[in-house]
């Protein structure tokens, strides 16, 4: 532990915005990988009864189940089921219902994701920053001293190498996050167009049933 506080404090200024960075990257990617679960996006077992009260065509208590669970699923059936309630009983007009309430609903998955991707950018500049920094410090050093004093180059050459390790370390690891979240919310945004395909559907037949 020791040894790593002593690296920290050779990376010089830079080091600081750099950890928080780090420290900012573990909190988004923690709070997404519970936020993105199938588990928290997709509740299974909720869906499924909210879809035997729609067969049994009891519209209001489906409604009153899925605004309780609050999940993007379970927000996307509320919003269409009330937009049926309303009146918007063709297919036409029930996508659209569907297509407004998904345009309201990704931002809020995207959440952090592309907080990810920033410091993902940033973190590596900033240890390039370092670099410079400490590679400027060695030519005023050889400026200054020559080359008789090969400590004053180690530290400047030292806290260039340890910037721009320190950045890439936490760049690496954050852009592979951002990509895996990404995909995630590819994934999510198919199943969602695919359940609402599914409640339209069985929205519209229900009202065949019911003539």
């Amino acid at each position: 532990m020791e040894y790593i506080i002593q690296i920290f404090q050779k990376g010089g200024p830079l080091m600081y915005p750099l950890l928080f960075l780090g420290v900012l990257a573990i909190a988004f990617i923690i709070e997404r990988l519970y936020s993105l679960s199938f588990r928290k996006t997709f509740p299974v077992k909720k869906i499924e009864e909210v879809s035997f009260f729609i067969q049994e065509n009891r519209i209001a208590e489906a409604i009153t189940i899925a605004r309780n669970t609050n999940s993007v699923a379970t927000n996307l059936i509320a919003g269409v089921l009330e937009a049926y309630m309303k009146g918007r009983k063709s297919k036409e007009e029930l996508k659209t219902a569907a297509e407004e309430i998904a345009r309201a609903e990704i931002p809020k998955l995207e959440g952090y994701v592309n907080a990810l991707g920033a410091i993902a950018a940033i973190a590596p500049l900033l240890g390039f920053l370092g670099t410079v920094t400490g590679m400027i410090q060695v030519f005023e050093a050889l400026s200054v001293e020559g080359l008789g004093h090969p400590e004053v180059l180690s530290a400047g050459i030292s806290q260039a190498l340890i910037t721009t390790a320190f950045g890439l370390s936490i760049a690496i690891p954050t852009l592979a996050a951002y990509w895996y979240f990404r995909s995630k919310l590819s994934f999510i945004v198919s199943q969602l167009e695919n359940l609402a395909i599914e409640l339209v559907y069985q929205l519209t037949e229900t009202k065949e049933e019911g003539k």
